[in-house]
């Protein structure tokens, strides 16, 4: 199925926008473009796969030794890391299609104020334009999405390796900066901990998941009592939201990054480790 883009019957007129639809339609068929639902499905069912394999692992030992839960998380990790790759290669197409449709359209209304073509087609036209921009801004959410879902799977798969803190300690290793509280957070704190930093730095906390999400019910974590604050943790907002939490023992994770040499990903969670959810 394909969401981004339609031909549609009121473009049969030799104006340029045959050409545009033509040529998306070859550039889709060679797989230049990948539908966004397509991928979607695919690493949906690659996450379950993996996730209940993570799960089979902290069963008993059978026959075979188990995957340990790093490598399992390692595996998702690349997974995701190829599927955001994946949509960031697909962007400029979408991008470029917009921008065809949109000077077609301007031709298109050029046409009709002279008397040229009739309404209908260029109404058509419109619907064509909204349906581009609309898979633009799908394709522009599933991005966002996989950057949260690669940030979540990097912060996991790099606590797995990593022994627990006890209460109180401090560590910056492994690209994560992770403070073992000494008190209970929970959501109820977040208003007193927004109104700190608004104080601070005169502007809205940058809260970027209360509670759980559903990126985090896909990838099977508990994050019922947690926050992700979507600063880096070595700028001047991060390295202030993470003295304030040591300062009232509220336990934090840091993440420097989540795709090497790049910001994305880099946040604050805020709140107790996500668990793995039970597998039902």
């Amino acid at each position: 199925m394909c969401l981004a883009f339609v031909h549609s019957p009121g473009w049969s007129e030799p104006t340029p926008l045959v050409g545009v639809f033509e040529d998306r339609h070859r550039r889709f068929a060679s797989g230049t473009v990948v539908p966004t639902v397509t991928l979607r499905a695919a690493i949906a069912s690659l996450l379950v796969v993996v996730l209940l394999a993570a799960s089979a692992s902290a069963e008993p030992a059978r026959r075979t030794p188990p995957t340990s839960l790093a490598d399992l998380s390692a595996d998702v990790v690349r997974a995701l890391a190829d599927y955001h790759a994946t949509l960031e290669r697909a962007r400029p197409s979408y991008e470029a299609h917009v921008q065809a449709v949109a000077a077609a359209v301007a031709e298109r209304r050029a046409l009709y104020e002279a008397g040229a073509v009739a309404a209908s087609a260029m109404e058509e036209a419109e619907r064509a334009l909204a349906d581009a921009q609309q898979a633009l801004a799908e394709h522009l959410e599933a991005i966002e999405e996989a950057e949260r879902m690669l940030s979540e799977s990097v912060l996991h798969e790099r606590l797995a390796r990593l022994m627990p803190l006890p209460p109180g300690r401090y560590e910056d290793a492994s690209g994560l900066v992770r403070y073992a509280g000494t008190t209970r957070w929970s959501l109820r704190d977040l208003g007193e901990l927004k109104a700190a930093f608004s104080r601070a730095f005169g502007r809205p906390l940058p809260v970027s998941a209360v509670g759980q999400t559903r990126v985090h019910d896909r990838l099977g974590l508990d994050h019922r009592n947690a926050v992700d604050v979507a600063v880096h943790p070595d700028s001047a907002e991060g390295r202030w939201l993470m003295a304030h939490l040591r300062e009232a023992g509220v336990p934090f994770i840091g993440l420097r990054e989540a795709i090497p040499g790049s910001a994305t990903g880099a946040h604050v969670h805020v709140g107790p480790t996500s668990p793995r959810l039970h597998a039902r």
